[in-house]
């Protein structure tokens, strides 16, 4: 049996917005087990020319390339695939773990916020899906990156939450209709980590800044949860060990949601 660093040797790892925070952190965990990466970002390319310096420094047989796409839009969705198809022909594991928001109350969001955020984290995984399963030929992992204003309201995060927990039951949906298919979907609904995003939140208001020490206060194991340990268990999930897990979501939060 491979050791760690070969878990995911030879596969192709297509991992959406991996140019920063938990994206990047998971692209360069299959990266230091040997997957060939794909890095997605949208605009910060100095970021992911980053990210595939470190994906390829960490591992002798890794190799990773940047491939810019909005996938809030089709066609930035069909760029990522039609790259992806003409470097590798296939994809072993499908992260979608972009998306973008405007943090704000539900009375103040306009027609143009509400479309962004769902035509990233909805639309944009939906059509995703669709291509990515056309790359999977003998089978495949899907895990989508939820969170915890899914479950539980956030102050400003009203269009978020409400995106992530359509992402989460689509994901179930994929688990169902591609089972046959050889392909497993899970979905990881993430506590608190320390991202740009959780930060940029933060900022955004005083009432926001009182419900992140809160929920820092509540969580059992005393720490916010980093990007690294979310990268490990979706590497667990897209491993032979987590063979019969499929349809599920995920709490890695250090005990948060045991409290709330």
């Amino acid at each position: 049996m491979a050791g760690n660093d070969e878990q995911f040797l030879g596969e192709t790892v297509v991992i959406t917005g991996s140019s920063r925070g938990i994206g990047r952190a998971t692209a360069i965990e299959f990266g230091s087990r040997g997957a060939d990466v794909v890095v997605n970002y949208r605009s910060n390319e100095a970021a992911a020319a980053e990210v595939v310096e470190e994906i390829e420094a960490v591992h002798p047989e890794a190799t990773a390339t940047a491939v810019q796409a909005d996938l809030s839009r089709t066609d930035g969705v069909d760029a990522l695939f039609d790259a992806v198809d003409e470097e590798f022909g296939r994809i072993d594991v499908f992260v979608h773990n972009a998306a973008v928001t405007a943090f704000k109350p539900l009375a103040d969001v306009s027609r143009e916020e509400i479309d962004l955020t769902f035509d990233l984290s909805v639309h944009g995984f939906v059509l995703s899906v669709q291509r990515a399963v056309e790359l999977m030929d003998e089978g495949g992992r899907i895990v989508s990156i939820s969170g915890i204003d899914a479950t539980y309201a956030m102050p400003g995060h009203g269009l978020l939450g409400a995106a992530k927990a359509a992402l989460e039951e689509l994901t179930k949906y994929v688990a169902a209709e591609h089972g046959e298919d050889g392909i497993r979907a899970n979905s990881i609904n993430v506590g608190v980590s320390r991202t740009d995003s959780s930060e940029y939140y933060a900022t955004t208001s005083e009432d926001a800044q009182e419900f992140m020490d809160m929920l820092v206060d509540q969580t059992p194991l005393g720490e916010i949860t980093p990007p690294e340990s979310i990268a490990t268990a979706v590497t667990m999930l897209c491993s032979e060990d987590s063979h019969d897990v499929s349809g599920q979501v995920l709490h890695v939060d250090s005990g948060l949601t045991a409290r709330l």
